[in-house]
């Protein structure tokens, strides 16, 4: 297992009282995108660890892991350090955190942490705040601070997983392009190969009808030369070039048969 990994399975998300199963679900899926494992239920209106799974796809192994409690006190017993999330300010006294800086803080203590999180129509009670060492707060628009509660978590989860995996100097994920087989640089050769096939292509189309073909060249040799093919790449754009070319042949073949048929018909009448 990766320190990644031992960190966040030290992490417990408690939900308190949530009202909709399909927030459950929703808490659920951020975990498991974020990697934290472990959640606590507290007096939650339903819950349905089938239907769960039916909304959260593959999370089996979180849901499998699931608690549910009577109060708070004993679902909170374990932890070491309790933030809650809220958005109201207290008028009492305590330390209020960012994601960011929460999350940092969990990776500094390295200590079993509880994140808590209130029902979905009044957030956390005083009774529970008092319970916390700390609060978390979402910079939000002011006027509009209440956030859906899978959407508070998941900005929670997604701040501890880059505090984490930041500390322990790793990548949260390989964003580099796929790599793909080594293909020869074009030579001066097959490009101006190309270019008079690309040309007999735009002549079929009409895109000369009457023009200086040179200048409209001049730009595809341009927007083409800037692109830096490589064979694959010149070969595919090539292949295009002769279908329209067989294409332009074919219809003017079928163009040619059509008359000659009328013409055909017309002498024979």
């Amino acid at each position: 297992m990766t320190t990644t990994d031992e960190q966040l399975d030290r992490t417990f998300v408690v939900l308190h009282e949530p009202q909709d199963l399909v927030n459950i679900a929703l808490v659920i899926r951020a975990m498991k995108n974020m990697g934290l494992s472990q959640l606590r239920l507290v007096r939650p209106a339903e819950y349905d660890a089938w239907r769960v799974t039916g909304i959260a796809h593959d999370t089996e192994d979180v849901v499998e892991k699931v608690e549910v409690f009577d109060d708070i006190t004993t679902a909170l017993a374990s932890s070491k350090y309790v933030l809650g999330a809220t958005a109201r300010r207290r008028s009492t006294r305590q330390n209020w955190w960012s994601p960011e800086d929460a999350a940092q803080m969990f990776c500094d203590r390295g200590e079993p942490f509880a994140f808590v999180f209130g029902r979905e129509d009044r957030g956390l009670p005083n009774e529970v705040l008092d319970l916390c060492h700390g609060l978390v707060c979402i910079p939000t628009n002011p006027q509009h601070s209440s956030m859906n509660l899978a959407h508070a978590a998941l900005i929670v989860f997604y701040e501890l997983r880059k505090a984490v995996t930041a500390a322990a100097g790793l990548e949260t994920q390989d964003k580099s392009f796929k790599k793909r087989r080594q293909t020869p640089p074009v030579s001066h050769e097959e490009l101006e190969d190309f270019f008079g096939k690309w040309k007999t292509a735009m002549e079929e189309v009409g895109l000369f009808h009457g023009l200086d073909p040179i200048p409209k060249m001049r730009s595809f040799r341009a927007i083409f030369q800037r692109a830096d093919m490589d064979r694959r790449e010149l070969g595919l754009i090539k292949a295009s070039a002769y279908e329209i070319i067989n294409f332009s042949e074919r219809e003017q073949k079928r163009a040619k048969d059509r008359a000659e048929a009328e013409l055909e018909e017309i002498q024979d009448n």
